[in-house]
Parts: C-alpha cells; structure tokens; sequence
C-alpha cells in the first residue's frame, strides 16, 4: 500500500519484475507491468528506463532478471531502497539505503506534500509511459491465430478477477507473465531463478489449502504435468477445486527455440503425446480438452461451477510461441 500511495501521489509509473506482478493492480493507469523474462518487452522497456531523470529503485531484487538487466540506468540517477546491501554487482545506485521499502518510500516524500499540487502531473510530459503502456499491450495482443496467446487472454476473460495463478518454467510462462494481469500482489506464482518445471501443481495444491475460497488456476507445459502428475491424485483426495491448464505441444517449446534461434539441430526437446483428459478421469477429476477462444471460455467458466479439480487440456502448435515473447 505504501508504494501504491507513492506512486499515485507522485504520478510516477512502475514497472515490477515478474515477481512483483500486482503490487500496483495492472489495469491501474500508472501500472507498466512485470518485466524481465521477455526479450520483447527488454526491447521496449530498457529504453524508457535510459530515459528517466530518475530511477527510484523499491525492494528490486535482480537476482531472477536476465542478464540484458545488468546495469540498467545511470547510477548518478538512481535511488534504491533495498532489505539488505548490494553486493550483488548487477545493477548501482549513487544514493542507496539498506532499510524498510516502506520506511524508505515516506522518508522520501517528506517534505514534498505540494508535489502533486505544483506539477507532478507533469512527470514524462511527453506522454513517454503511455506510449510504452500501448506498445506493450499491442505487442503482446492476442492476435487472431490459434495458439497460446489467444489462449491465456480467454481464460483471462472467463476466470474471476481475483484468480490466483500458478506457472510453470517454459515458453508459456514468459508469455503468461507479460498478458496475464494481476490485481494485487502474489496472485501470480512462479518459479524462481532455478526455473523449476512440474512446480504450478503443487503451487496451487498449496495455495488452495491456505486460501479455500480463492479461485485457483496452474498453468503447465505437457512435460512438466508429466513429471508430476502424480500430484493429481493429491487434488482428488483433498477434494481440491483447482483448474490446471495444460499446454499440449509435445516439446520443450522454449528449449526447441533457442535451439533454432542457435542454429542448431533439434535434439532431445519433442516427446510423445499423453491422453490428460483420460488421465485426469482416471484420477478423479474432470477432464476437458479445448480447441477454440470458445470452448477455453467455456470450459474456464465450467471449471469454477463444479467441485473437484478440472484438467483443460489445450492443443497448440510448439512453433506458436515463435515471436510473442
């Protein structure tokens, strides 16, 4: 609350890491979104930071950015507020603080209450934040081609809006994290920097168990289900009401398109194909496949009106991925 108050005092846009998705709720109009997963978004983001006059850096902890985030503004022009010293060498700042964010935040604004009164509005008076705000939502559209994106921005529309979500590594959690929008913060959980495939189910198990009301939703490649799959059985006799997607292309999407994007040979990334309807039937669940924007909303919509954990099951092409991210 404390870095929303700030912000909206100040007039001063934020972007989080993909991490910090929902600190500040993403359809707010200061909101920029979670970064540092997509090369996409590295392209458009990187150059509005070099811009600012002033980076105010709250709690960010690069450990889990990718390397393009080494030092990413001036120091001269940047102030962090971090929970601990920088000894990590990935980015500086001429005025750091090892301190409370929050303590941090307020210290800084005191003596500045007339800001929003005497031209805080004129913060990027070129309207560079909403220039960036359209580029990125326009860069990670739908589109009109079946496959993943349209997918996510489906299941977006039919899940309520204080869905908690669980991810996955994989092509689809650099695509999730850029379209997905969080309204408050830790309604998206994730992998760290380890990347850990398998881990959105037992996220979600976890999750539920500690918030029964919250509609909960895991979003998983085919080989990441197939490494834990088992944990199916953990949702039926919890009686678990968790809808798991999973993402049918019988590769390791992201590994097949760095090999490409290598010049490589493909190697060791495609696999065969599992029945996850039959399998969540056979572990008490609900099994479902869908094939079209409609049959996402419906089924997402089904999900939620039935007791018990639903498997979706979504076919798409494993070269889909292929420029959205």
């Amino acid at each position: 609350q404390a870095l929303r108050d700030f912000v909206e005092t100040h007039r001063i846009p934020l972007l989080t890491t993909y991490k910090g998705k929902g600190i500040l709720p993403e359809d707010h109009e200061l909101s920029l979104g979670g970064h540092g997963l997509s090369p996409v978004s590295d392209a458009l983001v990187m150059p509005f930071v070099a811009q600012a006059d002033l980076v105010i850096a709250a709690g960010y902890d690069p450990i889990e950015m990718r390397t393009g985030w080494r030092n990413p503004w001036d120091p001269a022009k940047a102030i962090e507020f971090a929970s601990a010293p920088n000894r990590h060498d990935m980015h500086h700042a001429d005025i750091s603080f090892t301190c409370s964010i929050r303590a941090g935040l307020s210290a800084l604004a005191v003596g500045d209450a007339n800001t929003a009164a005497n031209g805080a509005r004129s913060i990027w008076p070129g309207g560079e934040a909403d220039v960036l705000r359209i580029a990125l939502k326009s860069k990670f559209s739908a589109g009109k081609a079946w496959g993943p994106a349209l997918a996510i921005d489906a299941i977006r529309r039919a899940a309520p809006r204080d869905s908690v979500i669980t991810a996955d590594s994989g092509a689809h959690r650099i695509l999730l994290s850029q379209m997905w929008e969080c309204y408050e913060p830790r309604a998206m959980l994730q992998s760290c920097g380890f990347c850990t495939m398998g881990c959105a189910l037992p996220l979600a198990i976890g999750y539920k168990l500690a918030s029964a009301s919250r509609p909960v939703i895991a979003f998983m490649g085919d080989a990441g289900l197939e490494m834990t799959m088992g944990e199916l059985a953990t949702l039926r006799d919890l009686g678990l009401s968790v809808l798991v997607v999973v993402f049918v292309d019988h590769s390791l999407a992201l590994i097949e398109l760095k090999q490409r994007q290598s010049g490589m040979k493909n190697l060791g990334v495609d696999f065969g194909g599992t029945d996850f309807p039959a399998l969540a039937e056979a572990m008490g669940g609900t099994g479902r496949v869908a094939k079209s924007v409609e049959a996402v909303e419906s089924e997402t919509a089904g999900a939620f009106a039935r007791d018990g954990f639903t498997l979706l099951a979504i076919p798409i092409d494993a070269k889909s991925y292929d420029g959205k991210f």
